[in-house]
């Protein structure tokens, strides 16, 4: 079956994501953060075809970068948007196979976009993609988030700058923007998601197993009965809400075995 033609926007404004290939993990530590907002910040402005002169190859509004995915409020100027993450997504597997002595596929091949084809929206987007790390419980405010350009750019916090930050302040205002970005967006407003379940990062299952069994490593895990780990697989599943894939590429046991336990679950 072919695939369905992306729904192109009135505004030329996106909301994009990207995530690691079988939802793995794809920055290691801060240095891999920082080396993408670096690849955001270059993307914008390249040379022409004849290297005599600069053009202008998209806008990018909003950025949060979450341990296996990321998440852009972006507008295409004289790049498509295809053009413009196929520019980011290559920068960043060549950085990062370079770095891990790794080969293949970083992310996963097709990306998802949906169009921002109006003010509120645009606002709920802002709002969405900021409060990401804070409904994944990995800060309790978006001003604490390092990977974000609510901290970095609006709030000047990163010698890097990435986002042109007028587009939305001149719209909005500073003051209304702070106030939106703080107040949790309601529980009935959903904008594009991966999936059905929480994006859960690889070493926060690790950390929970770890804690579970009493070990300081993932090594000790593969020394319990497999009937053990499974139920501590289980156990960990039910209370972060992570899948199959993800578990069981951090536990080790077979997709199968860590199917039918959700299955059964």
């Amino acid at each position: 079956m072919p695939r369905k033609g992306r729904e192109r926007s009135e505004t030329g404004i996106y909301h994009v994501m990207l995530r690691g290939i079988n939802r793995q993990d794809i920055f290691e530590e801060p240095d891999d953060y920082w080396a993408f907002i670096k690849i955001l910040s270059t993307v914008q402005t390249r040379f022409a075809d004849d290297h005599s002169s600069r053009i202008c190859t998209s806008h990018i509004h909003a950025y949060c970068l979450m341990p296996n995915h990321i998440h852009l409020l972006l507008c295409e100027k004289e790049w498509d948007l295809g053009e413009v993450v196929k520019s980011i997504a290559a920068s960043y597997a060549l950085f990062y196979n370079k770095k891990y002595g790794r080969i293949g596929h970083l992310f996963q091949d097709r990306f998802k976009s949906e169009p921002c084809n109006s003010p509120e929206y645009y606002m709920t987007l802002f709002r969405y993609i900021h409060q990401n790390p804070v409904k994944a419980g990995l800060v309790s405010k978006a001003e604490e988030y390092e990977y974000s350009s609510w901290r970095n750019d609006y709030l000047g916090q990163s010698a890097v700058s990435v986002c042109h930050i007028q587009a939305a302040i001149n719209r909005f205002g500073f003051d209304e923007l702070t106030a939106w970005v703080n107040m949790p967006l309601p529980d009935d407003i959903v904008c594009m998601e991966l999936d059905g379940r929480k994006i859960i990062a690889d070493e926060t299952v690790r950390q929970m197993i770890m804690i579970k069994c009493g070990i300081r490593g993932m090594a000790d895990f593969q020394l319990f009965s497999k009937e053990r780990r499974k139920e501590i697989a289980w156990e960990v599943m039910s209370e972060l809400g992570a899948g199959p894939r993800q578990m069981s590429r951090v536990t080790g046991l077979s997709y199968t075995q860590i199917y039918k336990l959700d299955k059964k679950g």
